[in-house]
């Protein structure tokens, strides 16, 4: 058989003749069928088809343009990054604070309010951008938090001597991480 016979053989079985002889799937041309897209009229195997509203779809039909409780709009997506740096910013003060065990027992429930008041700016939104917002807010928190508490150590102590600031330091920048660790988990954990 020539590859000119081969061809005109594949193409007359894709394209039906509609009097009960079997289509080729047009996404896996080894699959017969005898199912066509409700939409485009294309040819689909089973494992192609998805449920449409009104019947079996291709994949290409059948995909929603737009997905309503993974897309935010510009507003929801701004309430979300204010709410998720607010949230963040209280719970980044207090994470620093309050030292390791209790970053590491309290960090999953901050996490937590985060993730709940990120979802609540939002309407409720699901997906990759919120998890992006609220780790930001974590981590953008901690960092407002640690500037905050920063600029008050230094009004209190009035610059203190270098080993007293590099103390504090040390310290905040090790609670700091066990707190991001332990609130990312809470919050990720509330907004998946």
């Amino acid at each position: 058989m020539t590859l000119d016979a081969a061809a005109g053989t594949a193409a007359d079985a894709s394209a039906g003749t509609g009097d009960g002889h079997p289509l080729v799937c047009y996404r896996h041309p080894d699959r017969e069928t005898y199912v066509s897209c409700g939409r485009c009229d294309r040819p689909i195997c089973t494992g192609c088809a998805m449920m449409g509203p009104v019947g079996l779809r291709c994949r290409d039909c059948g995909k929603p343009t737009r997905n309503a409780l993974t897309m935010l709009t510009p507003t929801q997506l701004w309430a979300g990054a204010a709410a998720a740096l607010g949230a963040g910013t209280v719970g980044g003060f207090i994470g620093i604070q309050i030292g390791f065990f209790f970053a590491l027992c309290i960090g999953p429930v901050i996490g937590g309010l985060i993730g709940e008041a990120t979802l609540r700016a939002t309407g409720y939104k699901r997906g990759p951008w919120m998890l992006l917002l609220v780790a930001c807010g974590v981590i953008g928190g901690v960092l407002v938090g640690g500037a905050i508490q920063y600029a008050l150590f230094i009004d209190q102590f009035g610059g203190g001597d270098v080993m007293t600031l590099d103390l504090w330091i040390r310290g905040a920048a090790s609670g700091s991480l066990v707190y991001i660790i332990a609130a990312m988990v809470g919050a990720v954990s509330r907004v998946r």
